[in-house]
């Protein structure tokens, strides 16, 4: 179905997406700038990775917000892609990629998620039916020397419990990352995200609980920047309905 949300610019955005209450919701906060914040103080934006695309609101978000960067939407299942490929036709800065980071190269399968295309995953989990695909997977850092790519600016990883693997995968370049947006499904992953980033990131942002979460890390450079802190106090201000400090 085709949604209007209203951005986080205040401009109309229309977007495909399927006719679920969970993919409506879920399409609408990403493009709302809820899900991934917008954080202005973090520039000289050039490569962005949005692994598990979905139907591609973060894609738009990230394209409308660094137009001058190049946007890598990575979606290995093949009817949500068919929603991310309507939904960026329009925009010149993204490229799609049919198959999925991980730690190394592989064939699996791709178990559907109900109702909800955001809950498919490599791993059959009690969400996921017993429908599945064949997918692609790539080792994210190899590929990404194959493509010249030597940094990424923004990433985003929201894959299903994949997380720690897709991470692993690209290592070498998580330095370079300087905002990370990961959503983690296991504790065991939690545990993990903080010793492969603990030397090179700070958590910014965290709705975080035992077993999943969602979390933003930003480069620790960056996470010292008054701005940075200053971020916060309005993003605080604003959820409580008082004036921006």
């Amino acid at each position: 179905m085709l949604i209007t949300v209203r951005g986080d610019n205040g401009h109309d955005i229309e977007f495909e997406c399927p006719d679920t209450v969970s993919s409506r919701w879920t399409n609408a906060s990403i493009l709302q700038g809820r899900t991934y914040p917008f954080l202005p103080f973090v520039g000289d934006v050039r490569v962005v990775f949005d692994v598990g695309a979905n139907c591609g609101a973060a894609s738009v978000h990230f394209a409308r917000h660094h137009p001058a960067a190049v946007v890598h939407a990575f979606e290995p299942g093949r009817e949500a892609r068919t929603f991310l490929e309507r939904n960026v036709a329009s925009l010149p800065n993204v490229r799609v990629h049919p198959f999925g980071l991980y730690s190394e190269d592989r064939q699996a399968r791709l178990y559907r998620g109900g109702d909800d295309l955001g809950k498919a995953s490599v791993l059959r989990r009690h969400v996921n039916l017993d429908e599945s695909e064949p997918v692609e997977l790539r080792a994210g850092g190899s590929w990404a020397a194959g493509q010249g790519i030597e940094r990424i600016d923004i990433l985003k990883v929201d894959v299903e419990g994949c997380e720690v693997e897709v991470l692993d995968g690209l290592a070498g370049l998580l330095p370079t990352v300087k905002v990370l947006f990961v959503e983690y499904d296991s504790r065991q992953a939690r545990k993990a995200l903080s010793r492969l980033l603990d030397a090179t990131h700070d958590l910014y942002i965290g709705n975080m609980f035992l077993d999943q979460g969602e979390c933003t890390y930003l480069r620790a450079d960056l996470a010292e920047l008054e701005a940075a802190t200053d971020q916060l106090r309005r993003a605080f201000a604003a959820a409580i309905g008082q004036p921006a400090p």
